[in-house]
């Protein structure tokens, strides 16, 4: 149902978001909606073939929460998921004027300033405050941040599952082969991918 996008590069952020963000955030939503299935990267099995597991993974979510920050734009991986998921929302007809929701659920963990203006646009929820990645899961901190997840970002999420569109198979196709060509060029010692807007047939 849901596909978490966020930067892998830190041991320290990478328990944040799994233990403190994600934890609290899919509890909250199974009070809510049940057995809700929620896709973390710890799940690929150990000798998958990563990149095509994320494509797969990604494709067959409904929705995207992506945990934002600076350091997220300078991740061709991230770049390419927040980039895949956009254009599903493009070619679905959602977030435009008569239409404003998305299938992209932006929470923001430092600055937002500095965002591409697509993602500026997307007006995410703002954890500045419980951005810390030495957080205690038993903190009140991190009650405050279940809180602030419970009465905004749990409804949006709702909302998000109501409004997407049924699977279509084109989107796996479209993701591995993007997926395999950053892979591509990252293993030929290139590392930049032009801009978020990716051209996706």
């Amino acid at each position: 149902d849901i596909f978490i996008s966020y930067r892998r590069s830190d041991a320290d952020w990478v328990r944040w978001t799994r233990e403190n963000f994600v934890r609290a955030l899919t509890s909250l939503l199974r009070v809510r909606l049940g057995a809700i299935k929620v896709f973390v990267d710890e799940t690929i099995d150990d000798g998958a073939s990563w990149p095509n597991h994320l494509a797969m993974s990604l494709s067959r979510s409904r929705v995207m929460v992506a945990v934002l920050s600076r350091d997220y734009f300078k991740s061709d991986w991230c770049k390419l998921e927040l980039a895949l998921m956009h254009h599903r929302e493009k070619t679905g007809n959602l977030r435009t004027p008569k239409n404003p929701w998305g299938l992209i659920i932006p929470v923001v963990i430092d600055d937002g300033n500095c965002f591409p203006a697509e993602v500026q646009a997307m007006q995410g929820e703002r954890l500045h405050d419980f951005a810390n990645p030495f957080m205690r899961p038993d903190s009140p901190k991190q009650e405050a941040m279940a809180d602030l997840l419970r009465t905004k970002c749990c409804a949006s999420i709702e909302h998000a599952l109501t409004i997407a569109p049924p699977y279509d198979p084109e989107w796996e196709q479209i993701a591995h082969k993007q997926f395999e060509g950053v892979f591509q060029v990252q293993m030929q010692s290139q590392n930049t991918v032009p801009s978020l807007i990716l051209p996706i047939p």
